[in-house]
């Protein structure tokens, strides 16, 4: 799971329809944008956020930063995920990192009973994929972090939050 930087552009109402192609000229000069959705782009780091910022500001459109997680094109999705993520044009899966956690059964835990405590948290779940280490990751609620442990902890497994 990437982290990546949205930027959701506050774009005037009543201007002509060339007036975002002006937009999207400027910024395809100056930034390498990732995706995009809708009115947020989407980049990968600090300094391609900086370049667009500065296009923003030239036009005058008022913008909005947002931390996401690019989902692993594997990712299983549940049909809580669009109240804490999108889809973009270039179909990836995003969620939005301020009201997520991210979390998997650390490695010395029983597969028994993480297969038991599994089945709990299904129903909490926002997303889950396999990492690079082929260990199941588990999205959910940011608000569920204390529960998620305390499901583990009644199967005797425990969890750790993945950065």
């Amino acid at each position: 799971m990437e982290f990546k930087i949205g930027i959701m552009m506050d774009l005037p109402d009543g201007k002509i329809p060339g007036f975002y192609a002006q937009i999207v000229k400027a910024l395809a000069g100056k930034v390498q944008l990732f995706d995009r959705d809708k009115e947020m782009l989407i980049v990968s780091n600090e300094e391609q956020q900086r370049a667009a910022l500065e296009v923003m500001n030239h036009f005058h459109i008022e913008t909005s930063i947002m931390e996401l997680r690019l989902l692993d094109e594997s990712a299983e999705l549940t049909d809580l995920f669009s109240d804490y993520g999108f889809t973009s044009r270039a179909e990836h899966n995003y969620v939005y990192d301020k009201i997520v956690i991210p979390f998997r059964f650390t490695a010395d835990s029983s597969p028994v009973e993480v297969d038991q405590a599994a089945l709990q948290v299904e129903e909490h779940l926002i997303a889950q994929y396999k990492d690079a280490e082929h260990r199941d990751v588990y999205i959910a609620d940011r608000q569920f972090e204390e529960l998620m442990h305390g499901i583990a902890k009644a199967y005797r497994v425990s969890i750790e939050i993945v950065r």
